[in-house]
This record gives structure tokens, sequence and C-alpha cells, in this order.
């Protein structure tokens, strides 16, 4: 049976997520299991091992199986290694290197890309279970004895890819690796690693949908008088413009350097002001730091004067008062 087969066996297109799979093989598993369908056991059972079928061999925990007399000839020679120790394996042995070649199955691996790499693009290393034929026993006609397989003729390891992702890549999105997954079965080629793509944020950051948010550290001298302030975040350098007198907490919106979405729509990225003392303040001499509290002292009289009367002693200000009455 071909992939495309098995998607329709859960009513998919051949372009569904690992998410959609699974949801689409419980869905339809509660609905043709034979427990609930009492009476209808002999009807429904043949769609429910079909449906099963199609859930392991897209989720990769089933290499897909010949069909036609081949098929047969491998299932009758795996019952009667059951019943006949190994002589029926040596007979499954043969029987699997006379089938004809099989392409692999597809592998459906998550892929967890850093926020950088998500926005900019670049390369992340996975490393994800496969399960091919085992090659020492296909070399020497079947072992019997092989302590990988253990004579099944087929075993599970870890493979790693190198996956390119795109800039402006988003949650969901499918990447494929062609020849990436499950081996072939009989010299059939593999087949293809697709990865769904789930975007880490890293510990500064916080994120709502494709926006992103984090705190930005400013000396009290810039946040006082202004400025512009070079840094570096999300593989990029920006050039953040403080307004004087820029208070803590003060949110900077940076529209476009969010995340993307499939359309290609991007989010903002908010900085939230943290107010910090600048390394040098610990040079200051004491006339330096007298002549700083002089200043704030001189502005701050000077604030108190130009605020109303009301503002600056509302208790003696008797016609506030009576308005407030």
């Amino acid at each position: 049976m071909s992939f495309d087969e098995h998607y329709r066996q859960l009513k998919l297109p051949n372009t569904a997520s690992l998410t959609e799979v699974k949801r689409a093989y419980r869905r339809l598993r509660a609905k043709y299991h034979p427990d609930r369908n009492k009476g209808r056991e002999e009807a429904v059972e043949p769609v429910f091992k079909r449906i099963q079928e199609a859930f392991e061999v897209l989720t990769g925990k089933r290499t897909p199986s010949a069909s036609g007399p081949a098929a047969s000839a491998s299932t009758a020679s795996d019952s009667a290694a059951a019943q006949n120790g190994n002589h029926g394996k040596e007979t499954a042995a043969r029987e699997r290197r006379s089938a004809p070649p099989m392409r692999g199955a597809n592998c459906l691996v998550e892929l967890f890309v850093p926020l950088e790499v998500a926005i900019d693009g670049g390369e992340v290393d996975a490393s994800f279970p496969v399960k091919g034929p085992c090659h020492p026993c296909e070399k020497t006609k079947g072992n019997l004895q092989c302590a990988r397989c253990l004579g099944t003729g087929m075993r599970t390891w870890r493979k790693s890819e190198i996956v390119p992702i795109p800039a402006g890549a988003w949650d969901g999105q499918r990447l494929v690796v062609e020849g990436g997954g499950h081996p072939g079965v009989n010299g059939g080629p593999a087949g293809d690693a697709i990865f769904s793509v789930a975007i880490v944020c890293g510990s500064a950051f916080s994120r709502n949908g494709l926006d992103l948010a984090r705190e930005f550290e400013v000396d009290f001298v810039t946040a006082t008088l202004g400025g512009t302030i070079e840094a570096n975040m999300l593989g990029r350098t920006l050039q953040v413009t403080i307004a004087p007198n820029a208070q803590p907490g003060t949110a900077i919106s940076l529209p476009g350097l969010g995340l993307a979405d499939r359309h290609g729509t991007r989010g903002t990225l908010t900085l939230q002001l943290v107010l910090t003392i600048p390394d040098a303040a610990a040079f200051l001499t004491d006339d330096e730091r007298q002549q700083l509290r002089e200043m704030f002292d001189d502005a701050k009289r000077r604030a108190a004067q130009a605020m109303p009367a009301s503002v600056q002693d509302p208790i003696r200000d008797t016609s506030y008062r009576t308005r407030r009455q």
C-alpha cells in the first residue's frame, strides 16, 4: 500500500502534519473500534486494522509491507517461523531476500528551532530514530544469532540530519529532507524525513502569537538625556532610539521584528526599559557627585515653581476644596 493510500485511510491529504495524523487516527480509531460497534464487529474490524496500519506507517512505527503474493508469502513464513523455530526464520529470511525492493517509510519528526534561527534562517541538527534492514544480516544471508536484530532482519537506530531552516520559518511549517527517512527494504530507496517546526524562545523573550517582548537595559544618563543605543539581539544589530526622560517600564515598539506566519506577516518586537547605573558612576569624584545633587535640586525647584498652586498644596487652596465639595 502506498503512502498516499495510507493518508486516504485516515481521510487526510498527503501534506498532513504529524499532529493532524495523530488527531485523525484518534478520531477514526474511536469510531471504528470493535468494542464500540457491538453486533458489527466483523464489518468494522478490517477498517480498524487499516486505520491502525496507516497510523503506524505514517508515524514511522512500521515499515510498509509489500502487497500481493510476496506479502502473502512473507506473512505465511512469519507464521511458520513462530511454529518451527530457526527453520522458520531461515525461510522468512529467504523470502525477504526474494521480495521486490520497497521504499522506506517517511519519518515525521518535531523539530525544535531556536528563535533567532526561525527569524533569520540557518541550520538545526536533528536526531531521530529510524527502522530498517540489518545490513550485517543481509551480507551473511540471515544471521539467526545477530545481537542487533535478534534474527528478525530489521533493527532500529538513531539517524542525524542537518536541516536547513529558511528565514521567517513559522510554527507547524513542514520541511522535507528527501531520502532522510526510514531505509528501504531489499534495496529500495529511503523514505523522506518530514520535520514539523516548533519555535523555541529563550528565557530572555516572552511571546504572544507573532509578537515578542523582552527587557532592555538603559543607563539612567541615556534615559534622562535621550539618545541611540546599539543593541545586538535576534542575530542582528539594532539601533534603538531612547526619548529624553524615559521612565522604567517604557515600551519601545519595533514593528516587523517579531515572528512570521505562513503568509509572511511579521509581528512586533517590544522592548521594556529597565534603568541601570552606568559603570562610569563608580569613578565620580565627591565634587562631581555634589554637582549632580545641586543640578537635580535646582531642577526640582524650577519644576515646583512651574506647578499650579493647587497642585503644590491642594489643602491650602480653598477654592479647590470648595469645588471638590
